[in-house]
């Protein structure tokens, strides 16, 4: 039976193939296009700039929305380039969108990977570092998420950031009151609280990142500037082809089998 890391894994056309599907697409016009589109990039990621329009985010030495839609954006050029990617935005820079509406339209376009990015803020000057929230245990795609979390924690220690917690890694819910409870990686116990909303319900390996801290000078320096931003967006695509890469050795190695 198949595991659901092997049923993710999905195969791209060969040359040949695209060549052929190409030419008859041509003829469909714009649409042609977009089928063809579909078929030849095998994996779909969803990427997510929190906040949006309005909705600054955090506000410190510089804008929650300053780091995310920078991220995304040279995270999109990165994957475009790379040629495996079809690229879903919740929004466009500069759009106002709710959660609730960025998560129903991922959840809709149905990714293989979804990334949330944003800042973190804190009334302690001297906070700073990089955290990753993967779906909690006991709930769906929950194994596949932590794997993913840990490549993005590992790329981003890699490039110099500093990883909170244990292992960067962390899981979010909100309690009743609305208080958020954070627990490090090693707290395996299942919550029945409601975790982060871009993560809710997702039918594939979600995570959020906090970045940095936009209330650290230093962070912003390192993470949050135009240069910053395209360091992160570069760990972050590194770990995405990690990922994908590990699904096609764990299918080869089980078709041999």
């Amino acid at each position: 039976m198949k595991t659901k890391r092997e049923k993710r894994k999905k195969k791209g056309l060969r040359i040949w193939q695209k060549l052929v599907l190409l030419v008859c697409l041509f003829f469909l016009g714009y649409g042609g296009f977009m089928v063809y589109d579909m078929l030849t990039k095998p994996y779909t990621i969803a990427l997510d700039a929190g906040h949006g329009g309005k909705d600054v985010g955090a506000e410190g030495i510089i804008q929650e929305i300053e780091l995310t839609e920078r991220t995304v954006a040279e995270l999109q050029a990165l994957l475009k380039e790379d040629g495996r990617f079809r690229i879903v935005l919740s929004r466009k820079a500069g759009e106002g969108m709710s959660i609730t509406e960025r998560n129903e339209k991922f959840r809709k376009r149905q990714p293989d990977l979804m990334l949330s990015i944003h800042g973190n803020a804190s009334e302690e000057s001297r906070a700073y570092g990089f955290e990753v929230y993967p779906v909690p245990p006991g709930r769906e795609n929950h194994e596949e998420s932590l794997d993913f979390a840990l490549l993005l924690a590992e790329e981003m220690e890699t490039v110099g950031a500093k990883l909170r917690g244990t292992d960067g890694v962390r899981f979010g819910y909100y309690k009743e009151n609305g208080q958020k409870l954070l627990v490090d990686s090693v707290d395996t116990r299942i919550y029945e609280y409601p975790t982060f909303g871009m993560l809710n319900g997702m039918e594939c390996p979600a995570v959020l990142v906090e970045q940095c801290f936009i209330t650290n000078a230093a962070d912003v320096e390192a993470f949050g500037t135009e240069a910053g931003c395209k360091k992160s967006a570069a760990a972050y695509y590194r770990a995405i082809c990690r990922y994908v890469e590990e699904l096609e050795q764990e299918a080869a190695a089980a078709e041999e089998a």
